[in-house]
């Protein structure tokens, strides 16, 4: 029995240790897998903290970067107002400018200036007053005594003014004024030029910003030194009108004295062409019969003459034909003058023309050793009357032969000039003086020559020529120098090629 309770007692035991064993076993597996678990919770909330941390870190960079981008969006925002609120001042500008350029009064222009004006400026009162005087021109929202404490102040600084484009309210004016027009916000500018001013404009009271902007100063300053410049030249039109008008007084004075001189002289020239007209025919019968009577008795058809008597009867025919070629260069000059002589221009060759006249004073010129040379081309159609224009070539070549001295030479040129054929006669005589070129086609005036001077003639067939070609409503113009020859130059109207 003994044995048996032993062995119970043993099993007992040994049931016991292995109960034992197995539950410490488990209490330490169990911990184990409590440590592991917790290590691995704390490896998870390291995590998880570091993770936090970093989200907090995010979290704050987007805190800024949103704080940033809120910014750059109000500056954004900002600056787009002032992109849009310049635009809308340059447009103010553009329209202001473009409904007064063609504007030539004062008044007509500070019309222009309204609430309307004054309200897009972003402003409550506007003001505009006159210089010198400080007269009112325009008002609005100012009360009369703030009109007058503006006028005070301007009427102080008038100096200070014609040195400064714009005054802002950080200038002492400005801060003078605020306590008077309860306002900080004030713009003064001056409509000047250099020399003048012609008024003050002022700006006062802000409608709804709590500041001026930089545009709107600008804007302003623009719309004054705009509003100067239109003054300035308001000021030169009506300078250049008054001389104008002045002017134009003075040419109706000159032209109607000018008529009444013309008038006169028509007059005088009339009288005088009559008088000349008259006396050539007076003097024309009586020079015919003393040439007729003298011809007879030189040829002594009355009676043998002494060699003396008929000497003499020589020289009284050769000086009654220099007085009835006189008389009859008067009476044409006279005729042409009054327009009684026919004058038939139609077209002709000037060419054949040219040759006959050359060969008309050959004798002449080869008596005396001048050669002469004809430049042409083989035809030459223009508008003339014939016998006129051989009347011009005559004389012209004629004085071109008297004044050449011997082995001299002449040449007659043709030249087309556009619509003009331009005919010339250069010689290689004596040449004359200024003076003499400017008084060779009036009336009995005679070149004075040195080398020359027993030249005869009247002096009055460049006067007859002169007053072809302006019968022809053509040109005539001399060319010389002393000593070099000279050049007659005159044109005529060429014929259309059909």
């Amino acid at each position: 029995m003994f044995g048996i309770n032993f062995f119970l007692i043993s099993e007992i035991i040994n049931v016991s240790v292995d109960t034992v064993l197995n539950t410490a076993l488990f209490f330490t597996l169990s911990i184990i897998i409590i440590f592991l678990y917790i290590v691995k919770k704390l490896k998870i909330i390291s995590h998880l903290k570091e993770t936090i941390s970093n989200l907090n870190g995010s979290l704050e960079r987007l805190d800024q970067q949103a704080k940033i981008i809120l910014k750059s969006d109000m500056d954004v925002k900002i600056y787009q107002q002032e992109i849009e609120d310049r635009a809308n001042k340059l447009n103010l500008l553009r329209k202001f400018i473009s409904s007064s350029l063609h504007l030539l009064s004062a008044e007509e222009l500070f019309f222009k200036i309204d609430n309307n004006l004054i309200q897009k400026f972003g402003f409550k009162k506007g003001l505009l007053i006159s210089s010198p005087d400080l007269e009112q021109i325009y008002q609005t929202g100012f009360k009369p005594e703030e009109v007058k404490a503006v006028s005070d102040i301007v009427f102080k600084n008038k100096n200070y003014l014609k040195e400064k484009n714009i005054i802002t309210p950080e200038s002492e004016i400005c801060k003078t004024l605020s306590s008077k027009l309860n306002t900080k916000n004030i713009l003064i500018c001056p409509i000047k030029t250099e020399n003048k001013i012609y008024s003050i404009f002022v700006l006062a009271e802000l409608a709804s910003s709590k500041f001026i902007r930089e545009t709107t100063k600008n804007s302003f300053l623009i719309l004054c030194m705009y509003l100067a410049k239109c003054l300035s030249n308001i000021d030169l039109f009506e300078q250049i009108y008054k001389t104008k008008e002045d002017l134009e007084n003075k040419i109706k004075t000159r032209t109607k004295e000018l008529a009444k001189s013309l008038q006169k002289v028509e007059t005088i020239s009339k009288t005088k062409s009559d008088f000349i007209s008259s006396v050539s025919h007076e003097l024309r019968t009586p020079l015919t019969s003393v040439k007729g009577f003298s011809s007879l008795l030189a040829e002594e058809k009355f009676g043998k003459l002494p060699d003396k008597a008929k000497d003499r009867l020589a020289k009284v025919v050769k000086n009654v034909d220099k007085l009835m070629d006189i008389v009859n260069t008067l009476l044409d000059i006279s005729r042409i003058e009054s327009g009684k002589i026919e004058i038939n221009i139609i077209p002709c060759d000037i060419v054949p023309l040219i040759n006959n006249v050359a060969g008309f004073f050959e004798p002449q010129s080869q008596s005396q050793n001048i050669e002469i040379t004809i430049d042409t081309p083989e035809k030459l159609f223009v508008y003339m009357d014939k016998n006129l224009i051989e009347r011009v070539l005559i004389n012209i070549l004629n004085n071109a032969i008297k004044f050449t001295p011997e082995a001299g030479k002449i040449k007659i040129s043709c030249k087309d000039d556009a619509k003009k054929a331009i005919i010339s006669i250069a010689d290689t005589g004596f040449g004359m003086s200024q003076d003499d070129l400017d008084k060779i086609f009036q009336e009995f005036y005679r070149v004075k020559s040195m080398e020359k001077k027993a030249i005869e003639g009247s002096g009055l067939g460049l006067s007859l020529v002169k007053r072809i070609i302006d019968s022809h409503k053509e040109k005539i113009w001399v060319e010389s120098e002393v000593g070099k020859g000279t050049s007659f130059f005159f044109t005529l109207e060429k014929k259309k090629n059909e």
